[in-house]
């Protein structure tokens, strides 16, 4: 207040003096945020960082891995295109028969033309997966589907409603949903599948000792330049992507361009699975809400129905009723 006084302002005026003061820092805030945004061609947030807020999409009929018939192809020509689609929306259909789902997914484009969503290594493929890799994506993995079942930790976690496939996004024929909230010190993603919800502190140091494990691990966001980089560990070890283990290291990044595209990619880090790191890169497109739920509930007879067709097979195999 004595500052106030030198500066020939009484203590009477002192509030309204702060509160003038306050709102013109406000507008030159906004205003260079706005000018910002114009320069970059990017929306901002007040505290000037790129706006990821609200709804997206991603989906694609691309595979993961490079079919082995393109080889060094990468991206395939329209002609190229429509010879392609048919057979590869056939396969897309017994996957989705394979999951009782076939009736509701809706196919996509090849992303870019392109002929897998793996973009380094250069050819496509997943590198040089280990014995142990190989063992987890058989009895963790979507591969777990196709074999009998002991009890409920047999199955893939998605068939048990215990989690969606979201860490990290990735692309299928099935559209995918996810609305964007934003704080300076949160980023929260909430998707449709499973009403799934990721909190993401941004520039926390705060790290989890090792023997903490979670389904969806422990995932920490900053900002490089305008890139939203969220790096994720500490997973539980209870479901697999495509061989990953418990120790994988998961880093997404997010880059808001000009035309409103998120172009995401992430790098999957994990010795013990792999003989090198390996990365996805897709679009993420705005979508339009609200959400809907997407979940499992309590009327839902699929897993005793897997579970007893297994002990059925059993049986038969034994030549006995019980």
């Amino acid at each position: 207040m004595l500052s106030l006084v030198r500066m020939g302002v009484n203590r009477f005026a002192a509030p309204r003096f702060l509160a003038v003061s306050g709102c013109l820092v406000t507008v030159v805030l906004l205003a260079a945020t706005s000018a910002l945004a114009q320069a970059t061609g990017i929306p901002r947030t007040a505290w000037d960082a790129p706006d990821l807020s609200g709804y997206w999409e991603y989906r694609t009929t691309t595979p993961l891995q490079r079919p082995e018939e393109f080889a060094d192809k990468a991206r395939l020509t329209g002609e190229e295109i429509a010879a392609y689609l048919p057979g590869r929306l056939e396969a897309i259909g017994r996957e989705r028969d394979l999951q009782l789902n076939a009736d509701w997914w809706e196919p996509g484009a090849l992303t870019d033309g392109r002929t897998s969503l793996i973009t380094d290594p250069s050819n496509g493929r997943l590198p040089t997966m280990t014995d142990a890799a190989r063992h987890r994506a058989n009895t963790l993995g979507l591969r777990s589907r196709s074999r009998p079942a002991d009890g409920p930790e047999d199955r893939e976690r998605y068939e048990r409603c215990i989690m969606g496939r979201t860490v990290p996004l990735m692309a299928v024929a099935p559209n995918r949903l996810l609305q964007i909230f934003q704080t300076p010190d949160y980023v929260v993603i909430l998707h449709e599948q499973n009403s799934d919800v990721r909190v993401i502190p941004i520039g926390s140091s705060r790290v989890l000792p090792a023997a903490f494990r979670q389904w969806q691990g422990q995932s920490r966001g900053r900002w490089e330049g305008d890139t939203l980089v969220v790096e994720t560990s500490n997973f539980n070890g209870a479901w697999t992507l495509n061989g990953t283990s418990a120790n994988m290291r998961v880093v997404e990044r997010f880059t808001l361009s000009p035309d409103g595209t998120i172009h995401f990619a992430f790098t999957i880090d994990d010795a013990e699975s792999f003989g090198r790191p390996w990365t996805v890169t897709f679009p993420v497109t705005p979508a339009t809400g609200p959400l809907f739920e997407n979940a499992c509930h309590e009327g839902n007879y699929s897993m005793p129905l897997i579970l007893s067709g297994a002990r059925a097979q059993e049986r038969a195999e034994r030549g006995t009723s019980r």
